[in-house]
């Protein structure tokens, strides 16, 4: 399987164990969201994910790559032209296939100037872009997200928006955008998630769990699979949404 959210510095190597056991071969980590907002804590987080998190997960055996963007949460306050100037530098590394993660929280002028200037970043060095939307307000911030991102000029297919839910994930995909069903306590259950591919079809769904991101569930992929076959779906529709999909989504 292939997690197109991880975060493995929230995550001990038992963790990662854990994951490999249960089928995850392959790994999205996006990088950005540093422990305060401020310049110096979003480039650390950049660095370990280069030296650190990326390699512990091949270590175990699940290929790893990753997205690096300024997420919502870690906007500085001074210090986001040092900040955009610096992202080509680590997007250039082989391993990052995406800008991200990025996107709205608060909706604020600043949120919403850094998110338009990654997104041109995006278009520019023809690199796909990883969305995040929150749980607090999603459907609304979601609208506003799609709104932005089709009014980018970046080409659907490079797009993912992550934390869709069954309010908006036929909005995220009727704009031809991935949708990513998070299998997260403040995004869905893996029940859920199963009855949304059997409704919708795989086209455009990846599942992902954002482990180590708060409370996760490691296996909530792992217990998705299973869901998804003992629901009679065919191996085609469960490897597209559980592998392939998100194998497309993050090629470079």
């Amino acid at each position: 399987m292939f997690d197109v959210h991880l975060q493995p510095s929230g995550l001990s190597d038992a963790d990662l164990e854990t994951l490999k056991f249960f089928g995850v071969e392959q790994a999205l980590v996006p990088a950005g969201r540093g422990a305060a907002a401020n310049v110096e804590a979003v480039l650390a987080e950049f660095d370990d994910v280069l030296t650190k998190q990326l390699p512990r997960l091949e270590k175990v055996g699940i290929r790893a790559v990753a997205a690096f963007g300024v997420h919502p949460l870690s906007l500085p306050r001074r210090g986001l032209p040092v900040l955009l100037q610096r992202l080509p530098e680590y997007l250039s590394d082989r391993r990052a296939v995406a800008v991200g993660a990025v996107g709205l929280k608060r909706r604020t002028p600043p949120e919403l100037d850094a998110f338009e200037q990654q997104l041109q970043l995006a278009r520019r060095l023809k690199l796909n872009v990883m969305v995040v939307t929150p749980a607090q307000g999603r459907e609304a911030v979601t609208r506003q997200t799609l709104n932005v991102l089709r009014a980018s000029g970046l080409e659907p297919s490079s797009v993912l928006v992550d934390g869709a839910d069954t309010k908006t994930v036929r909005l995220i995909r009727e704009c031809g955008f991935y949708a990513g069903l998070t299998l997260h306590p403040d995004c869905l259950t893996p029940e859920t998630a199963t009855a949304l591919v059997r409704k919708l079809g795989p086209e455009r769904l990846v599942l992902d769990t954002a482990a180590g991101e708060g409370s996760s569930d490691l296996l909530g992929l792992a217990r998705c699979e299973h869901l998804l076959e003992k629901a009679g779906l065919s191996a085609a529709v469960v490897r597209a949404v559980t592998v392939q999909n998100a194998q497309r989504f993050s090629l470079r």
